[in-house]
């Protein structure tokens, strides 16, 4: 068992002597981890043991390595902290990469460690290990900050301690340790304990730099703000709604970011992509990051005075050129420029002009959208606007939803920073598998939190043994399934390709019904109650005994059978195939 002992006054570090694995567990405890996300292996051993003899740290089983990293990004993602991941051998490392680049993408921190295989001093063909030749870090080479392979014991908690900084360093994102597992079974190891923490950047932005901007926006007719998810990440929330609020300026959100910009804030606008192109005279971007689109539009706003603000400089200079950049942490630039402001030009002519115009567009704006939902209230088929806003109303405030839903309703949804909204926690990437592992790690970040997934039909398939883990934990999530048995997303753009498919309304293998999933079924398979929801008038009912049993501190399913949306809506088609009729 691992011993620990004080090295003179500093309490910071910590001499240990135990085996590898030990090692590695006090560094976690140290590091202030609280749950290591893990799909259990026995080339990991040495890890697994020091589960009993080092206290501090819950392991969270879920059933594959995808759920494994999904759940370990909406961990982080919710509480602002590092998330700790352990997946088995090269094989289990790329198994999760595909979520691995959700939180890649979005510069998530979290430290992804597996054991390791020796593929060269003997045997070099050994099952679940990397292929000859070879390096295991070179498998997450592509969707990781920086990477490492560690095979003297020894070395554990100083490169541990290294990983968790490096992660937490501005720019942010995951790094990945392989361990020998020679290395992690090791006995008798001495190190020292000390916890890595994020490098300290330069907080004074140039006052050069903070006076063009703030010129720019003072002066501009028709300025633009868009702002991304390292506003929240840097939990700089109040500090551009004073931003935006000073300046009266119009907000965009990139991609389905809605967690971003409070949606009922005068000064929201909705997605930069459904905005026009080339519509302003100052374009201000802070904490965006751009989905960019692989042709001569990623040229962005090319008309425009366009400022950058931001902590990752790859989102600053990776498409369109900014005529001012500013690399630095986003709530201390936007708090700096803020102090820039004077009362006295909230006054001027053409700010007073906007903010009243934004004001009353705003009101329209909401309108409209409650209008619509309520229009479809007595539908036969539940209306993914009706459902949205009833969620909207119904559910709990000051909820935290996990989206992995795009032609849905995530627009009607009360995300803002104040106490009774919502908080909004999804993957840019568009790997698709994100939603159950990222509300097991949303509510275990913040347990005080009501947690809801709201998830599509398809996306559930990806990662549905999520649900067993949920029942394990008693995580008190509701799941709802906006069931249409459609990969919709694709069927309308495949309809915006056209060709064949879209004149003769066919579009091959985007229909999932035929059998048709029992969500309801597979769900309480693995310990979840649930109910299927067919009609408009029966939506509240389910949604109030839906938050009654999350109350009560358990999960609970709805399956709901609503309506297609947009070209192709109307057909289910399928390429048939009977091996039996063959």
């Amino acid at each position: 068992m691992a011993e620990a002992k004080n090295v003179g006054d500093k309490t910071a570090n910590k001499q240990v002597v135990g085996t590898g694995g030990e090692l590695l567990m006090h560094q976690l405890v140290a590091q202030g981890v609280g749950y290591a996300f893990t799909n259990t292996g026995s080339a990991e051993a040495g890890f697994f043991d020091a589960f009993l003899t080092v206290p501090g740290v819950q392991p969270i089983l879920l059933l594959n390595e995808s759920l494994v990293l999904s759940a370990a990004d909406g961990y982080a993602r919710a509480s602002r902290k590092p998330a700790f991941v352990n997946v088995h051998l090269a094989a289990g490392t790329r198994q999760g990469s595909g979520q691995l680049y959700n939180s890649y993408f979005d510069g998530t921190p979290m430290v992804v460690t597996a054991a390791m295989r020796d593929n060269g001093s003997f045997g070099d063909h050994n099952t679940l290990g990397v292929s000859s030749g070879f390096a295991q870090m070179s498998t997450v080479q592509d969707v990781t900050k920086k990477r490492w392979e560690i095979r003297d014991a020894r070395g554990i908690p100083m490169a541990t301690r290294r990983a968790f900084s490096e992660a937490l360093t501005m720019p942010s994102g995951p790094t990945y340790m392989a361990f020998s597992g020679e290395a992690l079974d090791e006995k008798s190891v001495e190190g020292v304990i000390t916890a890595g923490r994020a490098l300290d950047v330069a907080t004074t932005p140039e006052q050069s730099t903070l006076e063009t901007i703030h010129d720019a926006l003072l002066n501009s007719e028709k300025p633009l703000l868009v702002v991304g998810p390292d506003v929240q990440n840097a939990q700089a929330q109040q500090e551009i709604l004073e931003l935006a609020e000073n300046y009266a300026v119009p907000v965009a959100v990139g991609f389905f970011d809605y967690g971003s910009f409070p949606r009922s804030h005068p000064s929201f606008q909705g997605m930069i992509d459904a905005l026009p192109a080339d519509d302003y005279d100052v374009v201000c971007c802070v904490g965006y990051r751009p989905n960019t689109r692989a042709n001569p539009t990623d040229e962005r706003f090319p008309s425009a005075f366009r400022i950058g603000i931001g902590q990752d400089p790859a989102m600053l200079n990776g498409s369109f050129a900014h005529d001012v950049q500013l690399w630095s942490n986003v709530k201390t630039a936007v708090a700096a420029l803020n102090r820039l402001w004077q009362p006295g030009d909230a006054n001027l002519h053409h700010i007073s002009q906007r903010r009243a115009a934004l004001a009353e567009q705003s009101a329209v704006r909401l309108a409209k959208q409650r209008d619509g939902a309520a229009e479809h209230a007595t539908d036969a088929v539940i209306h993914p606007s009706f459902l949205g806003s009833r969620m909207a109303d119904i559910l709990a405030k000051n909820t935290t939803m996990v989206s992995e839903n795009f032609n849905a309703a995530d627009h009607l949804m009360p995300f803002g920073f104040a106490e009774e909204e919502w908080r909004l926690v999804r993957a840019y990437g568009g790997s698709l598998g994100y939603g159950l592992g990222g509300a097991v790690g949303a509510q275990l970040a913040d347990p005080d939190r009501p947690c809801v997934l709201s998830i599509g039909d398809g996306s559930v398939m990806y990662s549905s043994s999520g649900f067993w883990t949920m029942a394990r934990y008693s995580l008190p999530i509701i799941t709802v399934v906006w069931n249409n048995m459609q990969y919709q997303t694709v069927r309308t753009n495949f309809a915006r390709w056209g060709g064949n498919m879209a004149e003769q309304n066919k579009y091959p293998e985007t229909y999932l019904g035929d059998p048709e999933i029992d969500f309801v079924m597979l769900a309480k398979a693995q310990g979840i109650q649930g109910e299927r929801v067919d009609e408009s008038a029966d939506v509240d009912a389910a949604l109030t005994r839906a938050r009654e049993v999350q109350a009560g501190g358990e999960p609970y399913l709805l399956d709901v059978r609503i309506t297609n949306v947009g070209p192709g809506a109307d057909q289910s088609w399928h390429k048939a195939f009977s091996l039996n009729t063959v």
